[in-house]
């Protein structure tokens, strides 16, 4: 087996030649094995649950396969998001789900998310690096004495109304949104939900089609943010939303169709949320902007930095009792839903904040947007820790964190500059308090990396 599909925090490669069913079955009964020891069971029930991607049946089943076989209970919640995965694990109270979806990679990619009890992420506790060493030898024969079930769920209408209570007392009509399901799993359930609670919307590549035909299922993607932007260029929208393919992530573009940074969003949800919130710790990300921390302090928040990836903030979640995390990806966090995301609910609370605040959100965001920020950028290279010594020992005058890669900070100026923990890259995230300034650092830095 191909040992660069296990990733920091899931399984990923592209079909069938890094992933397909002999691994998936491999796979499947490792993980198994896994949380039968780690919960010291013999008859786990675990949620399966899969996205559009063409080879997700053909996984589907070897995963079942393998799952039956070690004696576990399954329960098969049938094509979903991600989030409605996560819902199902703690609604209905399993030992483990598993997500069949490579989220925003390409079509011929595929791979696996793996949740213990209450979506505490696989990775928390070393279970990636386990599955890893328990399929880079012979399995033993499989030792259960009865083979486990699977019966099929539909959770799908609990998980409408789970989100239907969140959107109480609201009207929605006022709002007028522009939305790209990016040929995703969101599009669906969105439709579902916007008819449930009176989302007047236009979307455009509702169906989900495993072959992603218009653009990449990655809301981070420039096509698809244009794709987004022509439509809200042919009438007035107040607000754009993409999603990405397995519907547990976000952007937003404001009425003019212009990208609001996601800092600016985890300070909007912060300032909004922490009057209600006996804890007024805020989960974030190493990246997030001088303009999103003044803000949420600002408004009497308490900021707890993790590193990038949603093992790390759920895990921070939990441990600081928060009622809310975010991270620059897009990905929002949320005790009331076991500390994972929904983008379905995130969007429902921003919608919640733009009928209170009776506001456009550029207008919203305006005291935040003080600073000048570079976003992230990435750079190819190989010896990515060599790099950062190098920058750490260039700018060993600054304020220097190593929680997630190299964070440098000055009075006037600050950068971050990390490995990807799923891209062979090292990317870049700088913000300064004057044009001048921040054009001089970029240029210095990118300098210094490419060399």
């Amino acid at each position: 087996m191909d040992s660069t599909i296990f990733k920091a925090y899931d399984i990923r490669g592209i079909y069938p030649e890094q992933i397909d069913k002999d691994s998936t079955y491999a796979i499947g009964r490792a993980f198994a094995i896994f949380v039968k020891d780690f919960y010291k069971i013999e008859k786990p029930k675990i949620v399966v649950g899969y996205d559009i991607r063409n080879s997700s049946q053909e996984l589907l089943k070897a995963m079942t396969q393998a799952l039956i076989q070690e004696g576990c209970d399954v329960i098969n919640i049938g094509l979903c998001t991600t989030p409605l995965n996560y819902f199902a694990n703690w609604h209905l109270k399993v030992d483990a789900s598993v997500m069949i979806t490579a989220s925003h990679n390409p079509k011929d990619y595929n791979g696996f998310k793996f949740s213990l009890r209450t979506v505490m992420a696989l990775a928390e506790v070393g279970g990636i690096e386990k599955i890893k060493e328990l399929v880079s030898s012979p399995l033993d024969e499989i030792r259960t004495a009865h083979q486990g079930t699977i019966k099929e769920q539909d959770i799908l209408p609990a998980y409408l109304d789970f989100l239907s209570t969140k959107a109480e007392g609201v009207n929605f009509s006022g709002i007028k949104l522009a939305v790209d399901c990016a040929n995703g799993m969101v599009g669906p359930i969105f439709e579902k939900l916007a008819k449930r609670i009176g989302i007047n919307y236009k979307g455009i590549f509702m169906n989900p089609d495993g072959n992603f035909p218009n653009h990449a299922p990655n809301p981070l993607d420039q096509e698809a943010l244009d794709h987004l932007k022509k439509l809200m260029e042919k009438e007035s929208f107040d607000l754009g939303i993409t999603f990405d393919g397995d519907g547990d992530r976000f952007m937003v573009l404001d009425r003019n169709g212009k990208l609001i940074k996601t800092d600016f969003l985890i300070a909007l949800f912060a300032r909004f949320f922490l009057p209600q919130m006996e804890n007024k710790k805020i989960l974030c990300d190493a990246r997030i902007g001088r303009g999103a921390r003044e803000a949420i302090e600002k408004a009497g928040g308490e900021i707890i930095k993790s590193k990038v990836g949603y093992p790390h903030l759920r895990k921070g979640m939990k441990e600081e009792e928060a009622f809310f995390g975010g991270e620059l990806s897009g990905h929002f966090f949320w005790k009331d839903f076991s500390n994972s995301e929904s983008a379905l609910l995130s969007m429902i609370r921003l919608f919640k904040i733009l009928k209170q605040e009776k506001q456009p959100i550029d207008e919203l965001i305006k005291p935040i947007k003080k600073y000048f920020n570079l976003g992230e950028i990435n750079f190819k290279i190989e010896d990515k820790e060599s790099a950062i010594k190098k920058l750490e020992e260039k700018f060993r005058n600054g304020e220097i964190s190593r929680l997630d890669g190299l964070t440098v900070d000055y009075p006037d100026w600050w950068f971050n500059v990390r490995p990807s923990n799923t891209e062979p890259f090292l990317r870049l995230t700088l913000e300064a308090n004057t044009q001048k300034l921040f054009d001089q650092k970029v240029k210095e830095l990118k300098e210094l990396i490419e060399e």
